[in-house]
């Protein structure tokens, strides 16, 4: 399963004709393989004959990476590998030309000594173990440029007519930085290459380095001794098994007389694990020179460079099994959640590698994404919502793309389109133009349609094949990635085979991740720091030794604390300072005297901090690679180069150079989908840190302007809003930066990331507030008001009302007279701010100023528009006057709008008619329902679910749960409640939450379940509490009152009883089932002997503004006051008996 989008362009060969490439005449086809396509082409100017070859690449995305591969190899001038001429891109096929080499491959070489062997002509073995010996040096230059070939057989090895090797055939060709500063997850390495040389770690379709390399010239090696690859029997299975399972007979069992030690250096070569294996081709060379290969004459003028590699797996066994078992478990179609998390540097990402290529080699497919922030090392700024889940969707394009339409609607299914406005990839796949736009809902519904959408296709591409999915730096994810792997429960899970491993950092944790490791069903691992075995195992990995020099493990493990980060960049600082290197011999040496380890101590002081350390690796740099490096970090931590370029001021070639030097000096690293990336985000904040004031301003300025260009009328180009907004800010363009930061905001908002919203919202009004008075009035006055509507709208969706109804005020101090509608709209905004909290005098003011803002209906144009929001104030007033418990008011006006409804009404705001003649019918009848009324809601909720309105599907859902508890319909009503409940959780609605939870409480108490109650209104208080919800904090009160009344504590319930009614008194919201504490406390008072009090609250629940009770307790209650005082204590006790028999009191 890939994560990229797959390339437009035609057919592959499309140069049959034999035309031109680049300055490149095709004169005829020399060959074809899975690979691409090479021809014989002429110079057009110079007439130079050259080979021209075509290569395949499985997404567009990742022609960037292979121009840069072939750029490196172009760099490299030496004659044992092939001259790289030209490259270029044409009609979307990446081509190169190379020097048309004479003679003949080493595969023909071989094939004519068989034919000798076979007749009884046994060929000397010494000439073709020079041939090996000599491709030693091209091979080593390769690997000292971070360069593995990958095919590495005699196919690929060209000799000239004077027997010299050459190097050739780099289709396969990957750069792998030598020694990776921080491990870059990958959805599974590409298993790649021929079948008969391949490493074990290229079949498991893991991690490739030089290594791999030498294993491929160790199969060369025993062909060449025998005159066969080690494994080509097909009885013992795959070729691919026996790489992986089977030993090599040794070559002397195959072929007497053979080299003494020759044995020895295959078998060495052939090891299964890498580092088991020589580690540098230089290794080999003097292996066979002892064997009696004779030297290259190219070998002292072609000293390789000397690198590190990358750390071995070690220490890690314990959290490796657990990972295997639920692969395992994934693999039989139950899936779960891990999350792995450890300090910076301590492995987590390595670790989490190390499992893509476990799962992939056990059958799972792998997508990997990650989180990125925007700042330099961190910092608030999160990425674009669900950027993680980007490689994720990419994937599923390809699969779509390949499969066709019916493929699009087995993954993606009625929701296409809904996640096609999050990744524009998915915006051309096949019959996805059938489907229609989604409704447009309220944020809250949204957001849910959105993240189900998203875990629907998720869970649907895991049926293709079970799915590991992995995203890295958790720590970084933005508030709706988070918001998503809550919602993957375990119940969700269940039956299906998928996979989540996600990394994050223990010390920039948050509530929220610790929430999310926490879940019920989530595997938490903590990853601690390497002890003294583990770290001589890690040196011994990235030295290439048997046995590590124990002086250099026990300096390391002091200065590092066991940190595999440091440890790596200590290594890197020692080398690139000097102080340890391989001599000639391939001994690694510390001080160029060959000095104890002991005097790293001295000549290489620990720094104070990580920090520090990568600073003097970046001293250490040439000034254009810093400077490169500078600009890099300020687009950020990863980026492509023809920004990185345009910034700077670079032409492709300089460009291309510089960034090579840093990737070779593991400051810059390949990532995926052809892009570049800083090692670490620590490294990327250094080399930020050394820009002056001034010169990051500028480069803000400069790499705002190369983004805006690049991306000017792109359909994805809301996507780099909010890292304009961050460049603009930072160059200190006040308006230029608010406008991006709003656009942020709006981007956020459309893909439900509420907080992320407000946020950009209010670093767009902190950049405007910079501007001077004078600056662009009219436009900054504007913007302003969208930005304050937008933070009214969601600080009313968190609750947060006071806030919401202070941002409208400040939008409509800005929005002129003559914009009636805007004004309208916002004046309707507070009104709803005022009606959540049940304040509905101001409320109704609040509605009646957007009636007047309305004005009289447009004679034309806008008049749809001008009646929607109409429509809208008028339903807002019904449900203000059913709080205010004035039915007739409300059936008259509902009587008024009923036309208009009808006649301009959507089908929303019919479903919307439904709900208010439904409360109007509730007051009426005062909570006492008729099954005509519960109709009305059945109604409402049926449109609302049609209309695909999540956030009013769960409004009106709410009003037939309530409905239904109060008409005695407890069974039906409690999966209802439980269902809200979910549903606030998930779309953070905090009014939803304090309800649901509420009544929820009030279910368990009328059916006597102390300890449930007790747990659902302490929730339900919390909720109430933090909106500021006083209807539903008396509520709570009261059924923790009652808990408190069960367990024994009479004292103490009376006091919260009386608690509960301090919310409910005038002028707030009147309560209607005060009963709730009402009926308690009328127990509680006649038990006292205060007869007088408890008439008082038998007079309070015969009031009009109360729910209407049972014929049986309205007449007890009335008898009760048509007693005297000192007579109504047996009606007070009838009444009461009457109301426990039907589960009130």
């Amino acid at each position: 399963m890939g994560s990229t989008k797959a390339a437009g362009r035609g057919p592959f060969a499309p140069w049959e004709g034999l035309g031109a490439l680049g300055p490149y005449q095709l004169v005829e086809k020399l060959g074809q393989g899975g690979m691409g396509v090479v021809y014989r082409a002429v110079h057009r100017d110079s007439g130079e004959a050259v080979a021209v070859k075509t290569v395949r690449v499985a997404a567009e995305s990742l022609l960037a990476g292979l121009r840069r591969e072939i750029h490196a190899l172009g760099r490299l001038h030496h004659p044992g590998v092939v001259r790289i001429l030209g490259q270029g891109v044409q009609d979307g096929w990446p081509w190169y030309a190379m020097e048309l080499l004479q003679g003949q491959t080493l595969r023909g070489h071989l094939d004519a000594l068989r034919a000798r062997r076979e007749a009884g002509d046994a060929p000397a073995l010494g000439p073709l173990l020079t041939v090996l010996r000599r491709l030693c040096v091209p091979l080593a230059l390769l690997h000292g440029h971070g360069i593995v070939h990958r095919d590495l057989k005699p196919e690929n090895v060209f000799l000239r007519q004077d027997g010299a090797p050459v190097l050739m055939d780099f289709g396969f060709a990957a750069q792998v930085g030598a020694s990776r500063g921080r491990e870059v997850l990958e959805a599974g390495g590409a298993i790649v290459g021929s079948e008969a040389y391949m490493a074990p770690e290229q079949v498991r379709g893991e991690f490739v380095d030089a290594r791999t390399d030498l294993y491929a010239l160790g199969c060369v090696l025993y062909e060449v001794a025998t005159g066969q690859p080690p494994f080509t029997d097909s009885r013992a299975g795959t070729l691919a098994f026996q790489h992986v399972q089977r030993a090599p007979v040794p070559p002397s069992q195959r072929v007497a007389g053979l080299p003494e030690g020759l044995d020895a250096l295959v078998l060495r070569l052939l090891e299964k694990r890498p580092e088991d294996r020589l580690g540098y081709a230089e290794d080999v060379a003097r292996a066979l020179a002892s064997l009696g290969a004779e030297d290259s004459p190219h070998a002292a003028a072609s000293r390789a460079s000397t690198y590190l590699y990358r750390p071995g797996f070690s220490g890690r066994g314990e959290a490796l099994g657990v990972l295997r078992r639920a692969i395992d478990r994934a693999r039989d179609g139950q899936g779960g959640c891990v999350y792995l998390g450890g300090e910076r540097g301590v492995g987590k990402t390595r670790l989490a590698l190390e499992v893509t290529a476990e799962a992939a080699w056990r059958g799972l497919g792998v997508v990997t994404g990650e989180c990125v922030p925007l700042e330099a090392g961190g910092g608030e700024t999160r990425g674009a919502p669900l950027h993680p889940f980007r490689p994720l969707l990419l994937a599923v394009a390809d699969r779509c793309r390949e499969l066709g339409a019916e493929e699009t609607a087995r993954l993606l299914g009625r929701h296409g389109k809904v996640l096609a406005a999050l990744e524009h990839g998915l915006a051309d796949l096949p019959g996805l133009e059938a489907l229609p736009e989604p409704p447009p809902l309220a944020v809250p519904a949204a957001r849910t349609r959105l993240l189900d959408a998203l875990r629907d296709t998720l869970l649907a591409f895991a049926r293709v094949q079970p799915l590991l999915l992995v995203l890295d730096d958790l720590q970084w994810a933005d508030e709706l990635s988070l918001a998503f792997l809550q919602s993957l429960r375990p119940e969700r899970l269940a039956g299906h085979g998928l996979l989540v491993v996600g990394t994050w950092r223990l010390e920039e944790v948050s509530d929220a991740l610790r929430e999310l490791a926490g879940a019920p069903g989530a595997v938490s691992l903590s990853l601690q720091r390497l002890e003294a075995t583990g770290v001589g195992e890690m040196v011994r990995g990235m030295l290439a030794l048997r046995e590590p020099p124990a002086a250099l493990v026990d300096f390391l493990l002091r200065h590092s604390s066991g940190n595999p980060f440091f440890i790596a960049e200590y290594l890197r600082a020692a080398m690139d300072e000097g102080l340890l290197f391989r001599d000639g011999s391939g001994v690694w040496r510390l001080q160029s005297r060959g000095e104890a380890a002991g005097g790293l101590d001295e000549a290489l002081p620990a720094p104070r901090s990580l920090a520090e350390l990568l600073e003097r690796r970046l001293g250490l740099l040439d000034v254009e690679s810093r400077s490169l490096a500078q600009r890099a970090a300020v687009l950020g931590r990863e980026f492509e180069l023809d920004l990185l370029r345009d910034l700077a001021g670079l032409d492709d070639t300089r460009a291309m150079d510089t960034v090579e030097a840093l990737r070779l000096r593991q400051v810059l690293e390949d990532a995926e989908g052809g892009r570049l990336r800083f090692v670490h985000d620590t490294l990327r904040a250094a080399a930020y840190a050394r820009l002056p004031e001034d010169g990051a301003r500028a480069l803000h300025h400069r790499a705002a302007e190369v983004i805006e260009a690049r991306y000017a009328g792109a359909p994805d180009v809301e996507r780099h809003a909010a890292g304009l907004g961050h460049h603009w800010a930072r160059a200190k363009v006040h308006d230029r930066a608010g406008l991006w930061l709003s656009r942020a905001a709006k981007r956020a908002r459309a893909a439900y990331a509420t907080n992320e919203a407000i946020g950009h919202y209010r670093s767009a009004l902190d950049e405007l507030r910079q501007l001077p008075p004078e600056a662009s009035a009219p436009a900054r006055r504007e913007l302003e008001a969208l930005a304050y509507e937008g933070l009214g709208e969601l600080w009313g969706l968190t609750g947060r009302n006071e806030e919401a109804r202070g941002a409208f005020a400040q939008a409509l101090e800005r929005v002129p007279q003559a914009l009636r509608l805007t004004r309208a709209r916002l004046h309707l905004g507070v009104g709803k701010a005022w009606e959540v909290q049940h304040q509905q005098d101001e409320a109704l003011r609040a509605l009646e100023a957007a009636e007047a803002s309305l004005g009289p209906v447009p004679t034309e144009g806008g008049e749809p528009d001008w009646w929607q929001v109409w429509v809208q104030v008028q339903i807002e007033r019904v449900s203000v006057h059913y709080w205010r418990a004035r039915a007739d008011e409300g059936a008259a006006l509902l009587q008024r709008v009923q036309p208009v409804i009808v006649a301009r009404g959507t089908a929303h705001q019919r479903a919307f008619f439904y709900r208010a003649l439904f409360q109007t019918e509730v007051r009426r009848e005062r909570y006492r329902l008729s099954a005509t009324t519960l109709d009305h809601i059945r109604a409402s909720l049926a449109g609302m679910e049609e209309a695909g309105d999540e956030a009013e599907t769960c409004l009106v859902r709410s009003g037939l749960a309530i409905g239904l508890l109060l008409t005695g319909a407890l069974d039906e009503s409690e999966p209802h409640l439980e269902a809200l409940i979910r549903s606030a959780e998930r779309r953070g609605d905090a009014l939803l939450m304090a309800r649901s939870l509420g009544y929820l409480a009030l279910l368990h108490r009328q059916r006597s379940r102390i300890v449930e109650t007790r747990r659902v209104s302490e929730r339900a208080l919390a909720a109430a509490e933090a909106g500021k919800l006083q209807d539903y904090v008396g509520l709570a009160r009261a059924n923790l009152a009652w808990v408190t009344w069960m367990e024994g504590d009479a004292t103490g319930a009376e006091r919260l009883f009386r608690a509960a009614l301090e919310p409910w008194r005038p002028p707030a919201y009147v309560f209607p089932f005060q009963w709730v504490a009402r009926l308690p406390l009328m127990r509680l008072a006649l038990d006292a002997g205060r007869l007088e009090e408890a008439r008082e609250h038998a007079r309070d629940l015969l009031d009009a503004s109360q729910q209407r009770l049972s014929d049986a307790l309205t007449m007890a209650l009335e008898e009760v006051l048509a007693f005297q005082v000192q007579c109504s204590r047996e009606s007070l006790a009838r009444a009461l008996e009457q109301a426990r028999r039907e589960g009130l009191a």
